[in-house]
């Protein structure tokens, strides 16, 4: 972690990242953050899909199953995972990296350290209902976990204050498996031909993806471009600018190549076969 205003952690890939901390820490805000949806099991969406409710606690016990067991696939198909819940019991912490060293799949730990005066401000200002109670006994076991959690075997431990959490930044390693579904490549033919091939993942986690609700191939493919042409820029220490007339294929995972022109106004499919 650099010392800068921007705190840049490097993540191995894959990686098994486990969010620590109270509710209303701001645990899911920074997951939905930083990573695509698909990479965050998260054990509020795990009850919410058994009976339409996050908080039933009377199914806590079957969504964690389902958790475990999502996990595992993931492990196993080696791609970066973020559990998303409290973890404040050493016991589902060990848990966990039990299930990550099975498939030697390195685990990263970051505790948010924020109040319990903060976490009850926001807890509030979203309408839930957590106890004052429940809330005083899991600062108890954060401040626990803050004395044992650099011992307990994590690849790394990072404790996050509210300052750090709004300023973090990931970098992630790049796969080592060739499998082309794990990539995305797009190509230029003119003005100058050049071919820039990236972790599709990364592209699932751009900030303008994790904006859309639904992001369709197309926005998909125009962001690709706009990530390559930045890429090639950036190398030739250039603004990051589409020449006006300049077309490119996007190949992303399970879809056709999209073709793409650059206008004034940004990029335009050019539907297939025209001249």
């Amino acid at each position: 972690m650099t010392t800068s205003d921007i705190l840049k952690i490097n993540l191995p890939n894959p990686a098994l990242i486990i969010l620590v901390g109270l509710q209303g820490s701001g645990k899911s805000t920074f997951a939905y953050r930083h990573f695509a949806p698909v990479e965050i099991l998260s054990m509020d969406e795990f009850r919410a899909r058994m009976c339409n409710d996050p908080a039933s606690q009377s199914n806590s016990s079957p969504a964690r199953k389902q958790l475990i067991d999502m996990l595992r696939q993931r492990l196993r198909n080696r791609v970066t995972t973020v559990v998303d819940s409290t973890n404040l019991r050493s016991d589902q912490r060990a848990e966990l990296l039990d299930i990550a060293a099975e498939f030697e799949i390195p685990v990263i730990a970051l505790v948010f350290t924020a109040s319990v005066e903060r976490c009850r401000e926001r807890i509030d200002n979203r309408a839930s209902i957590i106890r004052d109670d429940v809330l005083a006994r899991n600062a108890d076991l954060l401040d626990q976990t803050l004395r044992d959690i650099g011992d307990e075997g994590h690849f790394a431990v990072f404790r996050l204050g509210n300052e750090q959490a709004e300023s973090i930044r990931f970098e992630h390693a790049f796969p080592d498996d060739p499998d082309p579904d794990r990539w995305f490549e797009v190509e230029q033919f003119r003005p100058r031909a050049w071919v820039f091939r990236h972790p599709a993942d990364e592209l699932r986690r751009h900030p303008a993806v994790l904006a859309e609700v639904r992001p369709t191939w197309d926005f998909m493919a125009r962001v690709a471009a706009d990530m390559a042409l930045g890429a090639q820029t950036a190398s030739a220490n250039m603004q990051a600018r589409a020449q006006v007339g300049a077309e490119l294929h996007v190949r992303l995972p399970h879809c056709l190549p999209i073709h793409l022109v650059a206008r004034r106004t940004g990029w335009e499919r050019k539907p297939p076969h025209a001249g």
